[in-house]
């Protein structure tokens, strides 16, 4: 496979030709066989050795303490946010069906009863 591609430029300008040399010969990769060797046989005895690293996504002993206390306090504000919700939603339906009318009073009238009506009424408990 060829690599036939011309290489992409996005500014034309080479006002900073000197130091763009100057940083590719700074990080350019070192040239002698010994460096390679060197570096391979660092990760071979390091890999040996069988020395452990903590990993990058692991977690320091030292933050487990806090971050346990941390959790429990998270916690706590969870669950008292929780209750306090609960106990509002109870009192919102208590006074939904118990509470005042919302439309202020409301009376009843009715027609004058006879002295039969109010006999039958009596007598019935009404």
């Amino acid at each position: 496979m060829t690599n036939d591609h011309p290489s992409i430029r996005l500014i034309a300008d080479d006002g900073d030709a000197e130091l763009t040399h100057s940083l590719r010969a700074l990080y350019a990769a070192p040239d002698s066989d010994g460096y390679w060797s060197a570096l391979e046989q660092r990760i071979m005895d390091r890999i040996a050795g069988g020395e452990t690293l903590d990993a990058w996504w692991s977690v320091p002993t030292q933050w487990t303490r806090l971050g346990l206390i941390a959790a429990g306090f998270a916690l706590i504000v969870a669950g008292s946010m929780f209750l306090r919700s609960r106990a509002e939603q109870r009192q919102m339906a208590y006074d939904t069906l118990l509470g005042p009318a919302a439309g202020g009073p409301t009376l009843a009238i009715r027609d004058a009863q006879t002295e039969r009506q109010a006999t039958i009424n009596y007598i019935n408990g009404r």
